[in-house]
């Protein structure tokens, strides 16, 4: 074989790697429930929420993540936008690590907030 065709096979080796690596790699994982959608997205450790509902309440991302030291890091982040509006929030958690998040809809004072149940992502 000369050297265009060892190279072309390397490089189409290469790529093949790249693409059932990074498939896998950068998986997302997403929680909805009524008036809210979120998904964590792992390529660049994102939080992404998204209003769902013409309801006026607020949607949500609840979010729980254990530090390589053990301790918990939980937080919220709250969409400030209306029906159909979405909004993202970066963080930067230690690669391949847990993260569990869920979507959330604000309830007024007197009622539990609705939240579907924990998913899970890797950062």
């Amino acid at each position: 074989m000369n050297k265009v065709g060892k190279l072309s096979v390397v490089a189409a080796a290469a790529a093949a790697t790249i693409l059932v690596t990074g498939s896998s790699a950068y998986a997302d994982a997403s929680s909805s429930v009524a008036g809210s959608w979120s998904r964590f997205i792992s390529y660049g450790d994102k939080f992404e929420n998204c209003d769902t509902a013409e309801d006026g309440l607020i949607s949500y991302v609840a979010y729980e993540y254990v530090r390589i030291d053990g301790s918990l890091q939980t937080g919220s982040h709250y969409n400030p936008g209306s029906n159909g509006d979405c909004s993202q929030w970066d963080h930067n958690f230690g690669e391949g690590r847990t993260v569990r998040f869920r979507s959330c809809v604000d309830q007024p004072a007197w009622f539990a907030d609705t939240c579907d149940k924990w998913r899970t992502g890797v950062a």
